[in-house]
């Protein structure tokens, strides 16, 4: 495969790249890497952070890259979406000591969800399940996230699957006792 032209434009690379042609997308990235993370550097002032981002931009990229032929300026729109990614990890930043200076965990466990009453009840159970030991927690949060076998929650933390439900027993028992009013 011959190398990328410079004169290239970064919809073309796109359209090659949705094409299956992997090395236009490592030009595109060559082209814009520097100065999306000089950017992300000045908003951020933290240089994890700015890595963090500027890598959500790019795995972004990767999966809207279709949606990507249709952008008239793709320079442009990397560096707005990256603005914006930076934009919401303040704010995720902020809402999690927000809520760490008021006592409370940053974020919860559970989400309420139509088949619980109220966000009380969401908090309720996030509170019972973080006084959970952590192994018994992630069973019980691999069980209602990934709705795993107990056979598979063994595979996932490399333990017994007699152990894996004697946790998840254990846990249920001390849960009912919690919230059991």
């Amino acid at each position: 495969m011959p190398l990328v032209s410079n004169t290239e434009t970064d919809t073309a690379l796109v359209v090659r790249y949705c094409g299956g042609d992997h090395a236009a997308f490592a030009e595109l990235y060559q082209r814009h890497r520097h100065g999306l993370f000089g950017y992300a550097l000045s908003l951020c002032a933290d240089e994890a952070e700015a890595a963090d981002a500027t890598q959500e931009i790019w795995l972004r990229a990767i999966e809207d890259a279709r949606r990507l032929r249709s952008v008239h300026n793709v320079r442009a729109y990397l560096f707005a979406g990256l603005r914006n990614a930076v934009i919401d990890r303040f704010r995720r930043a902020q809402r999690e000591r927000k809520a760490l200076a008021q006592g409370k965990p940053a974020t919860m466990l559970v989400k309420p969800r139509d088949t619980m009453t109220s966000a009380e009840e969401a908090d309720r159970l996030d509170q019972a399940l973080r006084r959970l030991p952590e192994e018994q927690r992630e069973v019980v949060l691999l069980k209602i996230y990934g709705e795993l076998t107990f056979a598979e929650i063994a595979e996932v933390l490399g333990e017994n699957p007699r152990t894996v439900e004697s946790r998840h027993r254990l846990a249920l028992e001390k849960l009912r006792e919690w919230l059991t009013p």
